[in-house]
């Protein structure tokens, strides 16, 4: 029963730290920001391959 418990807590404290750390991620650098500009990149640069053929 005592090993139960460690497990379980050792799985809580992994998904703690992960959401903590996708919060910064996300805050601090820019996740979803990044991903627009980024994918609004590669869009402009598929169109400028599209006209130089």
């Amino acid at each position: 029963m005592a090993l139960l418990f460690k497990v379980l807590g050792v799985i809580f404290a992994l998904f703690v730290v992960l959401f903590i750390a996708i919060v910064i991620e996300e805050s601090f650098f820019g996740g979803r920001r990044r991903r627009k500009l980024e994918q609004k990149a590669r869009e402009e640069q598929k169109a400028r391959e599209e006209q130089g053929r």
